[in-house]
């Protein structure tokens, strides 16, 4: 194995050459703190996700873990898959700590501490809740709500009479949900960052509009003992007018010019791809809609928006090339400029020169090999069962004398005979036989089944232990459900960013001018 110690690792971060940090705890472990630069690929999925992630085998690759010997097993792993270059961080996050170096809580800290370098650089003008409903009370409708997040967040919660624009679509489309020209624009999102990047997305499109950053997004609503809207579906239009496309397509082209942001043709792209030397990534980021009704071969569907609020949940290896498509151009140019601001090499695909566009494929799972067993055959089994649905599901009903169980915690078992994996979902199941060496059938099976094949099923609220649920991610989930305490403490996280970064983590986040 080849191991480097905390200062060795760092030093790799600053080479200009390829290079990927990945954390391979589970959720709840990296969600209680990781190193700035890390993507995390949790080692349950490790094989099915790293060549998202790493897809050049020869990349150097850094594993980190909680120093219990995980990163041994997943390099063995990653060795086995072709990975040539898998370096694992010595004594994992003790060594980090020790080393004096930051750990940072939640997720996607690079994209979230980016936000508040932007508001810091460019000057960010936020408008409080409180000034919202001042102006809301008063009958003025000189403004319009623009929601950055997913429409599915939209859904969940927002801001009363906003309409769902994912940023990466603000570009594009705002001008379109004005009822009037001249309407101030507030972009809101569950915290900062979204709401920060929208309101610079719409400023660096140079309009005459009033725009404004909601400061602190739906939390800061709440805190405010303000009332927040639930199942909200208004959204974006669909089709914009061609005098408007016109209008975004000349903005697309004055940016690239601006910027310079290099933009490549196909027949360069498809040079990149077979390059084994650099690692090519592709992103479409349009709307899923669009996408799946033709995109260019080899592109990932990724919003834009998306990407640029957690680029580390999208790819690992830094000092790439990242190819952006959008065949309107606006909304892949307003994209590649946050992530050239973040520190990324990222370049347009010129859309004149796809001439095929093709649609979504389905992806299998080589089941060769896999036993499975139905809810039928589980009743009367005396085989050892392991659980491995959410901690959150198994809390709520399991099989009787069923373990709780994930990949990651597998060596601190004894296990026996030829045990039966329970899974939520094949995709995780058939890691954990692989870990068992073959030795384990899957039961894809769900309580509905085990209730109609007469099985006991019991509860346990406090099992596994909340320490125990490295699945689960309480970070995010507390402030989303009403917890206030918890939301202040996340938003002084947030704002608490840029103090926590040090030279070489704050040197990469440097966001284009208007």
């Amino acid at each position: 194995m080849n191991y480097k110690s905390a200062h060795e690792v760092k030093k790799i971060l600053s080479l200009k050459s390829e290079w990927a940090f990945i954390d391979i705890r589970e959720t709840a472990e990296y969600g209680r703190g990781h190193p700035f630069f890390v993507s995390h690929v949790p080692y349950s999925i490790l094989e099915a996700r790293i060549g998202l992630y790493v897809p050049r085998k020869g990349t150097k690759l850094i594993l980190f873990d909680g120093g219990n010997g995980i990163s041994e097993k997943a390099a063995t792993h990653l060795e086995a898959m072709g990975y040539t270059d898998v370096i694992i961080l010595k004594w994992g996050i003790t060594a980090w700590r020790d080393a004096g170096y930051a750990l940072y809580e939640g997720i996607s800290a690079p994209s979230k501490s980016f936000g508040e370098v932007v508001e810091h650089e460019l000057g960010t003008i936020s408008i409080t809740a409180e000034q919202l409903k001042t102006r809301m009370d008063a009958g003025d409708d000189n403004f319009i709500i623009l929601d950055g997040r997913t429409p599915e967040e939209f859904n969940r919660m927002t801001i009363p009479s906003s309409t769902s624009c994912p940023n990466a679509e603000l570009s594009l489309r705002y001008k379109a949900m004005l009822k009037r020209p001249d309407q101030d624009i507030i972009v809101n999102c569950a915290g900062r960052t979204r709401s920060l990047i929208g309101a610079e997305t719409l400023r660096q499109l140079d309009i005459p509009n009033k725009v404004y950053a909601l400061e602190n997004g739906t939390m800061g609503w709440k805190l405010a003992g303000l009332e927040l809207e639930y199942g909200a579906e208004r959204t974006y239009p669909n089709n914009i007018d061609d005098n408007i496309v016109t209008e975004t397509q000349q903005k697309a082209d004055e940016l690239i010019n601006k910027h310079d942001i290099p933009v490549v043709s196909l027949d360069t792209l498809n040079e990149w791809r077979v390059d084994d030397s650099k690692t090519t990534f592709q992103y479409d980021v349009r709307t899923r809609e669009e996408y799946e009704a033709g995109h260019v071969n080899g592109f990932r569907h990724t919003p834009g928006g998306q990407l640029v609020q957690a680029t580390d949940q999208w790819f690992a290896t830094r000092n790439g090339r990242i190819v952006l498509f959008d065949p309107l151009k606006i909304r892949a140019v307003m994209t590649a400029i946050w992530l050239k601001g973040m520190g990324h090499d990222a370049y347009i695909l010129d859309p004149d020169t796809v001439k095929e566009l093709e649609h979504v494929d389905e992806f299998d799972i080589d089941v060769s090999g896999l036993e499975f067993i139905g809810a039928a055959e589980l009743k009367n089994t005396d085989a050892m069962i392991l659980d491995a649905r959410p901690s959150g599901e198994y809390r709520k009903g399991h099989i009787e004398g069923a373990i709780w169980t994930s990949r990651a915690n597998l060596s601190k078992m004894k296990i026996t005979g030829k045990p039966i994996v329970i899974g939520a979902d094949l995709f995780t199941a058939q890691f954990i036989v692989k870990d068992l060496g073959g030795n384990a059938i899957i039961s894809l099976t769900e309580a509905d089944e085990w209730q109609a094949a007469d099985i006991k099923l019991v509860s346990t609220p406090d099992i596994p232990t909340d320490e125990e649920r490295i699945d689960f991610m309480f970070h995010t989930h507390a402030r989303h459900s009403g917890n206030m305490e918890h939301a202040r403490e996340y938003l002084r996280w947030e704002t608490g960013l840029m103090d926590q970064m040090d030279d070489q983590e704050r040197g990469t986040l440097k966001p284009l001018k208007v």
